[in-house]
């Protein structure tokens, strides 16, 4: 039994291991599958965040640009109404902070600028008859000049990128990238040339600065390993998180000699690529925004993956490892130490009842397991039961034969003793002699009638079968019932609204409900309650007539009940030769029925008697008469 519990265990361990280790790589391959996806689905995520917030730069900018054209078209704006024109432009340069200034020009050399320098306000102002001069004004926030100085500068709208480019067409124009002449830092113009033949053109500037605030938002939302490109026209990097540090004020551009991954990756074509002996995910995001063309590069080194699919093996073997000791321990003690307690049982099949009721109560296997072994030790008892019933059945058929055989002689003999005191007693005077023969007759009379009991359990008996409504049998015996019970015994008669027809002996049919009423009233000493039922029922696709008698009395146990209808076999001592319910079993099995009891302790008994029901009468009855 060792040997069987050790290799059991042992090779429940190596088939848990053989399944971790399986589970385990194939969990790494479908994991590193579903981490690239994630990060080229997340990759795309971030991509369509970033373009959303550029987007959300730049179309108030061009909606704002639309607006001026048609305020200055509707002369409602004027650039020479200094002032008026600082507060409406200042509203929308607080509102979107990014906006670093706005510029006017027209084709006369007039110029305007308002900028926001670190929170302090300024206007430049040009004039086209004020050669080699323009004047810088000094604002509060509402707008209204708190300070002039008039400086030498040879500035001239007209000489713009911006001014120049919006000349080119009638729409929005954003400029290439920059370096601003105020503040000295790289950026791009949106300008658009408004209405009327004096090629008036407004324009606003944003700082590359302000862009690229978004692509930091952009890696912390990917990985720090990330990096991102921000190409304008595939030519212009307007903002960039690579190794190099962007320089104030510096513009840069693609180039195979200062951005060697980016190059790689842009010509290449390809969603994955390897350089210098590293792998990177690539994803390139193109918009267009008027007459330009944005691309965002996010690129994410393999390591990424593979670094965050190492921490999550080891925890995985960790765990497994863990999980793989209390599984042992689970299976052990739910399944192998049942099964060897199991097993030590098969031993004892066929010599007592073995009763596992610590496994039986399971659904699984084991109860299953624990069931089966359970009821065949059950059903090998039984059957070696039924074994000896039937030798004991062959052995008192022969005792009940010959039991037979004697009786009927015995009853020969009675008969002849009761006939002949019966013939003398009325031929003698002497009062000692007639009162003997008084004793003979009635002790002949209850041997005749004992005789006729053992009879009735010995099968000898022979029945007058013929055709009663069970109603109309009963509504004739309820005088006879009500004699036989006392007066503190209340009968009730529940009776059929149908007729209920059967075949039956009345005398057996008498016998029968002598003793079941007598039971019933035995059983109720301090009084109670009887009730006589009919019914119709249909059993196994065969109809009966049931007759229920039932009491309110002290009951029977399920041993007794078991006992009931032993010949012999009484509960009331000396009082009984427990015959009553055996002669009626007896009885009822040879009208062809059956007979029920259902009682419990203190709650009261039911027989119910189930008489074949007769539908065809009439053909019955003729058959009958033949």
């Amino acid at each position: 039994m060792a040997k069987f519990t050790l290799s059991i265990k042992w090779l429940t361990v190596l088939v848990i291991i053989a399944l971790a280790t399986g589970i385990a790589i194939t969990n790494y391959l479908v994991s590193y599958h579903l981490y690239e996806q994630y990060l080229i689905h997340h990759m795309k995520t971030v991509s369509s965040f970033f373009k959303g917030e550029v987007e959300k730069l730049m179309i108030p900018v061009e909606t704002f640009l639309y607006n001026i054209q048609a305020l200055v078209c509707c002369k409602i704006l004027n650039f020479n109404d200094i002032e008026k024109t600082n507060k409406f432009l200042m509203d929308f340069m607080k509102k979107y902070p990014y906006v670093t200034s706005i510029n006017y020009g027209d084709g006369k050399g007039n110029g305007y600028l308002i900028l926001n320098d670190r929170d302090k306000w300024l206007n430049r102002i040009k004039k086209a008859e004020d050669r080699g001069y323009v004047v810088w004004n000094t604002l509060n926030n509402d707008g209204e000049i708190i300070n002039k100085r008039r400086v030498k500068d040879n500035y001239d709208p007209r000489n713009t990128l911006w001014y120049k480019q919006a000349l080119e067409r009638n729409d929005i124009q954003w400029s290439e990238q920059y370096q601003f002449r105020t503040t000295k830092n790289p950026g791009v113009t949106a300008s658009l040339l408004l209405c009327g033949n004096s090629k008036e053109v407004v324009g606003i500037d944003l700082m590359i600065k302000d862009i690229s605030s978004f692509l930091y938002k952009a890696k912390e939302m990917l990985h720090p390993e990330v990096k991102l490109y921000l190409i304008l026209d595939n030519k212009y990097l307007i903002a960039f998180i690579d190794e190099i540090t962007p320089k104030p004020g510096k513009i840069y551009k693609v180039n195979k000699d200062q951005f060697p991954l980016l190059y790689h990756a842009l010509y290449s074509g390809k969603d994955k690529i390897s350089f210098h002996n590293q792998k990177w995910f690539v994803k390139i995001e193109n918009w267009n925004m008027k007459n330009r063309k944005l691309s965002l590069v996010t690129m994410t080194p393999e390591i990424v993956i593979k670094k965050s699919l190492y921490i999550h093996l080891f925890y995985q073997i960790f765990t497994s490892l863990v999980l793989i000791f209390f599984v042992l321990l689970y299976i052990t003690k739910k399944y192998i130490n049942p099964i060897i307690e199991i097993s030590g049982q098969t031993a004892y099949l066929g010599f007592k009842e073995i009763y596992l009721e610590k496994y039986s109560q399971r659904t699984d296997e084991i109860g299953y397991l624990s069931r089966a072994i359970s009821f065949a030790s059950l059903k090998i008892l039984k059957t070696r039961e039924m074994e000896r019933k039937m030798e004991e059945f062959h052995y008192f058929e022969s005792v009940r034969r010959a039991l037979g055989e004697a009786v009927h002689r015995f009853k020969d003999l009675i008969n002849i003793i009761h006939g002949f005191a019966s013939i003398a007693q009325p031929k003698v005077s002497e009062e000692f002699v007639r009162n003997a023969f008084d004793q003979i007759i009635n002790a002949s009379k209850r041997a005749i009638y004992l005789s006729k009991e053992i009879l009735n359990v010995t099968g000898e008996r022979k029945y007058e079968m013929k055709v009663f409504d069970l109603n109309s049998l009963i509504q004739s015996m309820k005088t006879k019932i009500n004699a036989t019970v006392e007066d503190h015994i209340n009968v009730v008669y529940e009776l059929s609204s149908i007729p209920l027809m059967v075949k039956l002996d009345i005398q057996a049919f008498d016998e029968v409900l002598t003793h079941l009423i007598l039971n019933a009233r035995d059983a109720m000493p301090e009084g109670g309650t009887i009730t006589i039922k009919t019914e119709a029922a249909s059993l196994l696709d065969k109809e009966f007539a049931v007759l229920s008698v039932i009491d309110s009395g002290i009951g029977m146990d399920e041993a007794t009940q078991k006992r009931i209808f032993e010949p012999f076999f009484t509960t009331k001592g000396d009082k009984s030769i427990g015959l009553g319910l055996s002669i009626v079993y007896k009885i009822i099995k040879g009208h062809e029925g059956f007979i029920e009891v259902e009682s419990e302790v203190g709650k009261g008994t039911t027989f119910k008697i189930y008489f074949p029901l007769i539908k065809d009468v009439a053909s019955l009855t003729a058959s009958s008469a033949e």
